[in-house]
């Protein structure tokens, strides 16, 4: 089961970065974020799973950077709604 974990969370963050290096997501989006953060999350927990502990640190932090930044995608989302 924990390779099914760690081969989701694989995909969510190479597919991340594939569709923002094609031009189908733009890094400040809500998607490209958001797959950066669940992707980091569920590798996060195979690190675990698997007592790998620079893995572990190496996507706590990379879920963290994707967190931050999915946050301030909600501050400019909510910025423009209030210009209307």
């Amino acid at each position: 089961m924990e390779h099914v974990i760690g081969g989701i969370g694989t995909v969510l963050v190479l597919a991340a970065y594939f569709l923002v290096s094609t031009g189908r997501l733009q890094s400040k989006s809500y998607g490209f974020q958001g797959m950066n953060f669940v992707g980091a999350g569920l590798l996060a927990v195979y690190a675990v799973l698997l007592v790998a502990w620079a893995s572990v640190a190496l996507n706590v932090v990379w879920g963290a950077i994707a967190l931050v930044e999915l946050w301030r995608v909600f501050g400019r989302a909510e910025e423009d709604v209030l210009d209307l």
